[in-house]
């Protein structure tokens, strides 16, 4: 019995390093990505959810590296010219879904809920946008 745990062991070890070595280069290459722009855009959004969730130094320095990682996924997106526009909408949803997960592993309960009640308001969705713009435009030609 003990021969055989010995055995499985040294794999075991081997796999989860495996793992654990492509989480890093994941990792990695969102930080790669993150240029001198992405970093002061992200530094302005934390800088507008400060006041509503009160976040300590490491508290906003975690929460400003994962709206980073996130700017970079969005950008990637929305720069795609072969992706059509419901799918960026679609994917667009599906990071900002992930960005509110990552953020209750960074911020306390009651801040999660703020943060998800003002997040529409500070970092609104693409289609928002547009539907803002296009009911503009519309008005302005009608007057």
């Amino acid at each position: 019995m003990k021969l055989k745990s010995a055995r499985t062991s040294p794999l075991l070890f081997i796999i989860v390093f495996f793992f654990g070595f492509l989480f890093a280069q994941a990792q990695t290459l969102y930080a790669l990505k993150i240029d001198r722009n992405i970093r002061f855009e992200a530094i302005d959004i934390t800088a507008e959810y400060q006041p509503r969730l009160v976040m300590g130094t490491k508290q906003a320095l975690e929460f400003q590296n994962t709206v980073a990682k996130h700017i970079v996924k969005r950008e990637s997106i929305t720069n795609n010219p072969d992706i059509s526009y419901r799918e960026k909408e679609y994917l667009l949803k599906k990071i900002s879904s992930h960005e509110s997960s990552e953020m209750a592993d960074v911020l306390y309960s009651y801040q999660w809920h703020e943060y998800l009640r003002i997040k529409p308001d500070i970092q609104p969705l693409i289609h928002q946008k547009r539907n803002l713009d296009d009911s503009f435009v519309e008005n302005k030609t009608t007057n």
